[in-house]
């Protein structure tokens, strides 16, 4: 099967549909036997208690104006390698392959990522204001910081890095994925559909298979002309790792959206939800922090290479009186700016970022999860009842209007304001509000704890009704589309 049929399989279980195909709710008889509801009858259930007290909003870091940032490093005289097709970088103690960009382009914006149906624009008009500090180390959900070395492999570090905080925001604790099994599914530094080649996939953990970059070197094609690597080139994958770690799957990469827009409002929005994103940018010779401890962050530059790239992490902002941060997690292992860490202004990123992709990805391992995974159920509901978000049963409405999550009701002053507990965690919440899109003829209405779509069967090809019912839960609350498929994302 095709590594995008997969992914729509597994899309196929994300949302809970509810079909409606008159104004009283009935069920219709074309509709089949799964069109019957359950009904939970019973109260709504209060939120698990915090996992851990939510962080209180942290100091800003001290940070410069972009006038009074120090000079950008520079690479040592000879510092400069014929060995890496696409460039290299140096990274304050070596030289690091880029990644060839093809157009500027690492990832392929918009190549089977999900696309949302009613914008933030027509639904809700100005959001809830923003935090001016978010950090996701301070939560624990950022993964460990990995060192690709000399190898051309960030965009498979990226996407290690981006599944380790998914699943962390599943559970507490998590074992991280193996950089390398994202790897060997497509080892060139010059394929644009690395993501596509690991969605809807399982992966396996770093312990059962490490990096190893002599290993992941050689698996690069040799080149078409000069003289091949000392390590070789076009070598094939290990079986036995192979074997292996698909033998022992921990996690799954669920779905991706890329980002039409690589702005500030629009990275400080997903990263307030919760999710890391991916950022791909143009690089100068030299990309070395600079700065205090605590508060290192990457000089504005003026120059960039123009035919290769990197790929890298975003974990959290910080909105100063002068601008805009952003928080790097790289993968030039821990002596590279804090610990692997450092600010990069919103004037470098509006000036060489050319993607965001944010992805998906739950465990594939017994663990207390905090997201229930989500059934998909068609049904009807009947009285002004709401699909459970969860549950795929319909139920009465929360206080605040929205759909129930996993039998749960949020409670109100549990979080700081514009966030929700609903699994034992503070995120996102949804913004509450009803309307009507004209152009796509969805109707919805949302709580703080989730929203619920009414949706057109052109639409929701899978509708066996003239219209369907579809409840998604806080933060991932925006209805979307990933070729066809109907489901929630953040």
């Amino acid at each position: 099967m095709a590594v995008r049929q997969r992914a729509l399989l597994v899309l196929a279980g994300t949302v809970i549909v509810a079909c409606k195909s008159a104004p009283t709710f009935a069920p219709r008889e074309d509709a089949g036997p799964a069109a019957v509801a359950s009904v939970d009858k019973g109260p709504a259930k209060a939120p698990p208690a915090l996992r851990a007290p939510h962080p209180s909003v942290p100091p800003l870091p001290d940070l410069p104006e972009l006038a009074a940032h120090d000079a950008p490093g520079a690479a040592p005289p000879g510092a400069a390698s014929a060995d890496h097709p696409c460039g290299s970088v140096w990274s304050g103690s070596g030289l690091v392959p880029l990644v060839c960009t093809k157009s500027s382009l690492l990832f392929g914006v918009g190549e089977g990522g999900a696309t949302i149906i009613v914008p933030d624009a027509k639904m809700h008009g100005t959001l809830p204001a923003l935090p001016a500090v978010v950090d996701h180390r301070l939560d624990g959900s950022e993964g460990p910081v990995r060192d690709q070395r000399n190898t051309p492999a960030c965009t498979a570090f990226a996407i290690a890095s981006a599944v380790d905080h998914a699943v962390l925001r599943w559970m507490p604790k998590a074992t991280a994925v193996s950089s390398m099994h994202v790897w060997s599914r497509y080892r060139t530094p010059e394929e644009r559909s690395s993501i596509d080649k690991n969605l809807g996939l399982s992966l396996g953990g770093e312990g059962d298979w490490p990096w190893n970059a002599t290993e992941a070197n050689g698996w690069v094609s040799c080149p078409l002309s000069g003289k091949p690597p000392a390590v070789g080139c076009g070598l094939p994958v290990s079986e036995a790792h192979l074997q292996k770690v698909e033998g022992k799957p921990i996690a799954m990469l669920t779905h991706v959206q890329y980002l039409a827009d690589v702005t500030t409002a629009t990275l400080q929005t997903k990263l307030a939800a919760g999710q890391d994103v991916i950022l791909t940018l143009l690089l100068p010779d030299a990309f070395m922090p600079k700065g205090k401890a605590g508060a290192r962050y990457v000089p504005h530059y003026a120059k960039a290479g123009v035919d290769a790239g990197h790929a890298l992490i975003v974990a959290g902002y910080a909105r100063l009186a002068h601008g805009t941060y952003f928080l790097l997690h790289n993968s030039w292992g821990p002596l590279w700016g804090d610990g692997g860490y450092a600010w990069l202004h919103e004037a470098s990123v509006k000036a060489w970022a050319k993607e965001a992709v944010v992805l998906d990805a739950e465990p594939r391992v017994e663990g207390d999860g905090g997201r229930p995974k989500r059934v998909r159920g068609e049904l009807t509901c009947e009285g002004g009842l709401l699909p459970d978000s969860i549950r795929g049963v319909c139920a009465a409405r929360c206080a605040d209007g929205g759909p129930r999550h996993d039998g749960v009701c949020p409670v109100a002053g549990q979080c700081p304001a514009g966030t929700v507990n609903l699994t034992g965690a503070c995120v996102l919440a949804s913004p509450a509000g009803s309307g009507h899109d004209v152009d796509t003829e969805v109707d919805w209405t949302c709580g703080a704890g989730g929203c619920t779509y009414t949706v057109p069967r052109t639409i929701d090809k899978q509708c066996t009704g003239n219209t369907c019912l579809v409840s998604c839960p806080a933060p991932d609350f925006h209805l979307a589309r990933v070729n066809g498929q109907i489901t929630c994302i953040e």
